[in-house]
C-alpha cells in the first residue's frame, strides 16, 4: 500500500511539474506576442499619421490638387463653428472602427498609387462621380446628427427626416442635395 502511495505521489508530482514547466513557457511566449502586438500597433498608428492628412492628400498627388483646393474654399474647411472636416473623415470609414478604417486606408492608397503611376489619364469629374456615388450617410451623419435642430426650411426638415428615418423601399441619401459640398 505504502508503495502505491509513494508511486502515485511520484507521477502526481512529475505531472504539476510538467505543467508548470508548459505554463511557464506559454506565459513567456504570451507575454512575447502581446509586446509584439503592442509595438504593431504603435508603428501603425506613428506611420500612417502623415499620410492622414489633407494637405498630404493635396500636396502629394497632382491628381487631388483640384479637390484640395476646392476642399479649402468650402464650408467644410471654413465655417462659423471653426470646425474643420478632413479629407479622411469624409472618404474613410470612422476613426473609432479602427481596423475598418486601417482596412479601407490600406485598399485605397494603394489603389490610388497604382493608379497614380499605372492608370493613365486622370478625368477629375469621374472621380468625383465616383466618389460620390459611393459616399455613404453614415459619413455626414457622423459630424451632422443634429440635422433636426435647426432646419433651415421645412422642406429641409422633411428631407433630413427622410434621411434619418428612411422607409424600406426609399432610401435617401444626403448627396441627393448636397453634391456640391467643394
Amino acid at each position: 500500500m505504502f508503495h502505491l502511495y509513494r508511486r502515485i505521489n511520484y507521477f502526481l508530482t512529475q505531472a504539476v511539474k510538467r505543467i508548470c514547466k508548459t505554463a511557464q513557457k506559454r506565459w513567456v511566449a504570451f507575454l512575447t506576442g502581446f509586446v509584439f502586438a503592442i509595438a504593431c500597433f504603435l508603428s501603425i498608428n506613428a506611420m500612417s499619421k502623415p499620410f492622414s492628412t489633407s494637405q498630404y492628400c493635396g500636396s502629394s498627388c497632382h491628381e487631388m490638387n483640384t479637390a484640395y483646393k476646392s476642399w479649402q474654399l468650402s464650408g467644410h474647411y471654413v465655417n462659423n463653428s471653426g470646425v474643420v472636416a478632413e479629407c479622411i473623415d469624409c472618404h474613410l470609414p470612422r476613426k473609432d472602427k479602427y481596423f475598418t478604417h486601417l482596412a479601407a486606408k490600406a485598399y485605397t492608397g494603394s489603389r490610388d498609387i497604382f493608379k497614380h503611376y499605372f492608370g493613365g489619364s486622370y478625368n477629375h469629374e469621374d472621380a468625383r462621380q465616383k466618389v460620390l456615388d459611393k459616399m455613404p450617410n453614415e459619413r455626414c451623419l457622423g459630424c451632422h446628427s443634429n440635422l433636426s435642430a435647426k432646419p433651415s426650411s421645412s422642406t429641409a426638415k422633411i428631407a433630413h427626416e427622410a434621411v434619418l428615418n428612411p422607409a424600406e423601399e426609399l432610401k435617401p441619401r444626403c448627396l441627393d442635395c448636397h453634391q456640391q459640398l467643394h
